[in-house]
């Protein structure tokens, strides 16, 4: 009955927190919206077609000075094939033209060549830039040689990662949203209640602290829920992204995320001083992990002794194993470095949080 009482009242409270309320939900959205404006369409952008060019001859020079001057098109020159080929599976070139060598002794023996083209197959525009080169090679044809086939091409389709700067960015801004709304919302209300002298009383009332602890933490794991579904149907009805993962993989990865920072949010709340004290040491510690844990942008090009201290921000294997199931369909057991990572945050946090609250 105790646990009953003190759940529904912390469902209560944190629905009051308007702070808390933004930092979960109008926060991240309002990312998710701006960045969706600015990236979520290609536009009239030029599509990049790599070009590896093994003939370097002056028939290869008049090829490309042709497709450059199409505004649709961006050609970038390649020297190593496989990477190239690569680039194109990562979704990183549109697609890939090879030019075998010899082209202008082949053209000038009449011999016929035969271009390399690579290209994403489960692109539905791909057939429409296939056509372009074909006819530039027409032409070529009828200008070289007067034949028609000449010059032929052997498109050779891959199946390219459809993934974009966007989906790319849900699954950080998920966790980004959980984050914040926890370490927010506990702190400021923990802080909240020393203010008003109402911790005090609850702790020396016949509640146990392992009650009320208990009941914050499950109430601010149902919003932790609720948010991450907001956000994520946010995004697959705004900009038409793709949520791949297992839903129960996804929720526990939400749930032990939320373990961690809720930890944090007891920890920071329990020591400030005021509720503007708690904001303070909130923003101190959520911003650096905002910035460094991968949520806007990959870690890699970190400087090697900045990649270490980032791998074990708490902030972190929540965002790597989320975003390896929601875009890679991958299982939860396939990051089992994050999940004890996480698992060490936890007990650390909450062995922390359950020692200063009673100390409170």
């Amino acid at each position: 009955m105790t646990f009953r009482v003190l759940f529904w009242t912390n469902v209560k409270l944190i629905y009051r927190n308007r702070q808390a309320l933004f930092w979960s939900l109008a926060f991240p959205l309002l990312f998710l919206v701006i960045l969706g404006l600015s990236f979520g369409g290609n536009g009239g952008s030029a599509a990049a077609i790599g070009v590896v060019d093994h003939a370097q001859d002056e028939v290869s020079t008049l090829l490309l000075d042709e497709l450059d001057s199409l505004e649709s098109v961006e050609v970038i020159l390649r020297e190593d094939e496989a990477a190239a080929r690569e680039e194109v599976r990562n979704n990183d070139l549109y697609m890939l033209l090879v030019i075998p060598p010899g082209l202008a002794a082949s053209v000038a023996s009449g011999t016929p060549v035969s271009f390399t083209l690579v290209y994403d197959q489960g692109s539905s525009a791909s057939g429409l830039f296939m056509g372009i080169v074909q006819r530039y090679l027409d032409q070529l044809n009828l200008s070289l040689a007067g034949a028609p086939r000449l010059l032929t091409l052997d498109p050779q389709g891959v199946l390219a990662d459809q993934v974009t700067f966007l989906d790319f960015l849900l699954p950080g801004l998920v966790a980004m949203g959980i984050m914040t709304a926890s370490i927010f919302g506990i702190s400021s209300a923990m802080a909240s209640y020393r203010e008003q002298r109402i911790l005090r009383r609850l702790l020396v009332a016949p509640v146990r602290a392992r009650d009320f602890f208990t009941a914050m933490v499950v109430a601010y794991l149902m919003l932790a829920i609720v948010q991450a579904t907001i956000i994520f149907a946010a995004g697959v009805l705004l900009f038409g992204l793709t949520v791949n993962g297992n839903p129960g993989y996804i929720a526990l990865l939400i749930l032990l995320g939320n373990a961690i920072f809720f930890g944090i949010g007891f920890i920071v709340g329990s020591v400030a001083r005021s509720v503007q004290a708690a904001a303070g040491l909130g923003n101190a510690v959520i911003w650096p992990m905002m910035l460094l844990a991968g949520v806007f942008f990959e870690t890699d090009q970190f400087p090697y002794a900045l990649r270490v201290v980032v791998k074990y921000l708490p902030l972190t294997p929540m965002v790597d194993s989320l975003r390896g199931v929601v875009l890679d369909s991958r299982s939860i057991l396939d990051f089992p470095g994050e999940l004890a990572l996480m698992g060490v945050w936890i007990a650390v946090t909450t062995t922390i949080a359950l020692r200063v609250l009673r100390s409170t």
